[in-house]
């Protein structure tokens, strides 16, 4: 029996992923798409994919296998059948639940089923390998891309209020309780059940969830791994320091807080010196309307209030500054996967060059465990060439670089050489997360269309609302961490950004050695006299010219990138009052 190349794939994807209003919803969402992925390719057969190479990272959405030729279509409607499979018992774990706690009725099921049965839309296309598997591949490629332009699917109408995640779809509510004000005190009630509170649901029916939200919230994924949220991710690097400066003011607002909430309490983190939601580490987290609606406390002690309150700037004046409010949301992508696909299939040896390629991004996935091993639950995808990650401001950088050395180490011994490329934003805690990966998403895409590739764009999401976004590929890099050194070091002024964007918007466009010349002073102007002295305000100048030179628009890419750099130095730690 002759083989044929089988691709696989189902969505939607981007949309199930954004749909999320907390960080835990952001992970549970990819979890279950790797975990649909990787019942799809078991029941294909893990001895016949050409990619994934392995299912022991997370499993990407689209699967390519060489299968029998006469048993294609009975493999891929197996597949279909153990990815529906998989997501009807990761579905009914949740509903099960909610079911057992006493709020599913037959209208709250009849909504479920309606809106879990008609989510995905599995896509498949299989070609023979009558001239070898290269010309296979094309033409499955080019029949599945038609298949998913049909876009055959059921019509699916959703009336009544919507859910507070997608916007889209119909709340979840019970027989006879379809208002506003019935779905809202329906949620409500969720809320207040001792095993739900507000770790996975806001109080007060400020969150209402159709079925896939409540899938993310509920579900049996969700119990196994607890995932930090945004503001204990931008407190990561405070805490590590607190530990290692401030011990026992660390403790002491511990116990306070312990004091302060009572009942109301509980522990997102394996850690006892920290076991708490770093919400809590910054001033705003004390606030009563702060307290009541993170935490269902209504009415907190005075005394014990005002006792963590004094504990908590104890705290952070012994730690020498407040956490950041801000942290990243880091994006990376391959650069031209499918051009790499396609130098692979003109081969001597087609399928096992395209296995070579899928197996140095299983490599990849490897160091990319490694290279998060010192940051704990912040990785929320990590399959193909895809990466999807949370960091502490601070740790941005060196990480995304990392992640991008690796890539490319790996894709070296690969039979097609390649790079990746990144998109990160900077947002602050209590942001809207869908916003922000919005503009994470956004910013990747930015980078792809630098020329070359191999290339990172940063957007910073300011609490004013301003947005400031800049691209620059990776090996220019340098020029940035040692103005954010500079500065943090205090061997340079801030006052040196402020003044530096303002007269290079008068220097002309052609110029490097006027631009040169205006960066050398406002350098000695605001260095410290050492290190004006050193030659090191001439050497930054210098290499800020140059770098600008490279840039796409020059002058006024490199006067973002100044605004980048000061607001990194200014939100990666606050001092304390």
């Amino acid at each position: 029996m002759t083989t044929a190349v089988l691709i696989f794939t189902f969505s939607p994807v981007q949309s199930f992923i954004a749909e999320a209003r907390r960080a835990a919803d952001l992970f549970v969402g990819s979890t279950i798409l790797s975990e649909l992925a990787k019942a799809a390719a078991q029941a294909i057969g893990v001895n016949n994919l050409v990619y994934p190479a392995s299912l022991n990272s997370d499993v990407p959405n689209v699967i390519v296998a060489r299968v029998p030729a006469g048993n294609a279509r009975s493999v891929a409607t197996q597949a279909e059948q153990a990815l529906r499979s998989r997501w009807n018992r990761i579905a009914e774990s949740a509903r099960s639940k909610l079911a057992h706690w006493g709020f599913a009725d037959d209208a709250f099921n009849s909504i479920w089923k309606r809106q879990t049965d008609h989510l995905w839309e599995v896509y498949w296309a299989a070609a023979e390998e009558t001239a070898g598997y290269a010309e296979a591949y094309e033409r499955a490629r080019a029949a599945l891309d038609a298949a998913k332009r049909s876009r055959f699917f059921d019509r699916c109408d959703e009336p009544g209020i919507k859910d507070t995640l997608s916007g889209q779809r119909e709340a979840l509510h019970p027989a006879g309780q379809a208002s506003y004000s019935a779905v809202r005190g329906f949620w409500q009630r969720i809320a207040q059940y001792p095993r739900v509170g507000p770790s996975r649901l806001r109080p007060e029916g400020r969150e209402r969830l159709d079925a896939i939200g409540a899938t993310k919230r509920f579900c049996d994924l969700a119990d196994e791994q607890q995932f930090p949220s945004v503001s204990t991710v931008a407190a990561l690097d405070f805490i590590e320091r607190a530990k290692a400066k401030a011990l026992a003011q660390l403790h002491a607002y511990r116990d306070a807080v312990e004091k302060l909430l009572g009942s109301y309490s509980y522990r997102s983190r394996q850690d006892t010196d920290w076991p708490f939601d770093g919400d809590l580490l910054f001033e705003e987290g004390l606030t009563k309307d702060r307290l009541e609606e993170s935490y269902g406390l209504t009415n907190p002690d005075a005394q014990a209030l005002a006792d963590a309150r004094t504990a908590l700037k104890a705290l952070h004046k012994a730690a020498d500054g407040r956490p950041s409010a801000y942290y990243a949301l880091l994006v990376l992508d391959g650069d031209g996967m499918g051009k790499r696909i396609g130098e692979c299939l003109k081969k001597s040896d087609p399928p096992a060059a395209h296995r070579q390629l899928s197996q140095s991004l299983v490599d990849f996935a490897g160091r990319t465990q490694g290279i998060f091993q010192d940051a704990p639950g912040c990785l929320i995808y990590n399959g193909g060439d895809d990466v999807l990650a949370f960091l502490p401001l601070g740790w941005a950088l060196e990480k995304a670089e990392a992640l991008a050395r690796a890539f490319t180490a790996v894709a070296a011994g690969a039979p097609v050489a390649g790079t990746i490329s990144a998109g990160i934003a900077f947002s602050h805690h209590q942001h809207p997360l869908d916003a922000a990966l919005r503009a994470a998403r956004a910013a990747e895409s930015a980078a792809k269309r630098v020329n070359g590739k191999a290339a990172v764009c940063i957007t910073a999401l300011k609490r004013s609302g301003e947005q400031v976004t800049a691209a620059t590929r990776w090996d220019d890099l340098a020029a940035l961490k040692s103005l954010v050194a500079g500065m943090q070091g205090g061997d340079l002024a801030s006052r040196f950004v402020t003044d530096a964007v303002l007269t290079l918007e008068a220097i002309p466009a052609g110029q490097p050695a006027m631009l040169k010349a205006e960066l050398r002073r406002q350098a000695r102007r605001h260095g410290a006299e050492a290190w004006v002295k050193s030659g090191q305000a001439d050497q930054l100048a210098d290499q800020l010219a140059d770098w600008a030179d490279r840039l796409p628009d020059r002058i006024d890419d490199l006067r973002r990138w100044l605004g980048i750099a000061r607001f990194m130095v200014r939100e990666s730690q606050e001092e304390a009052a």
